[in-house]
């Protein structure tokens, strides 16, 4: 399990660093939800992504699993969402019924 949390946060990290290079530093905020087992690993991906792109700054915000739903419906309602979320896949109907609502960071994973 830890292999699989590992992979889908680095996952989602690194598709961060296809952003372009900016002249100006960039702020990012990314949520996610679970136990400090989760926390402490996204942070960990987080700080070496910011070793690695000094000039993208990213804001966690994390929760546990209470109210996290909640949380995220608030703020897209309210046009204050993150701009990386951790989501759950039967969750996505609910922010976007076809699905195009979200953008894939997998896809920029090879570029």
């Amino acid at each position: 399990m830890k292999n699989v949390l590992l992979s889908a946060v680095i996952s989602a990290t690194l598709g961060l660093t296809a952003l372009p290079s900016m002249a100006k530093d960039v702020d990012l905020r990314m949520s996610w939800w679970g136990g400090n087992g989760r926390h402490q690993v996204t942070l960990k991906a987080l700080e070496e992504f910011h070793k690695q792109h000094p000039d993208i700054n990213v804001k966690a915000e994390y929760t546990g699993w209470d109210g996290h739903l909640s949380r995220l419906t608030t703020q897209i309602a309210g046009g204050t969402e993150p701009d990386v979320m951790q989501t759950n896949w039967n969750w996505l109907p609910i922010f976007s019924k076809n699905g195009e609502g979200f953008y894939d960071l997998n896809t920029l994973k090879d570029e």
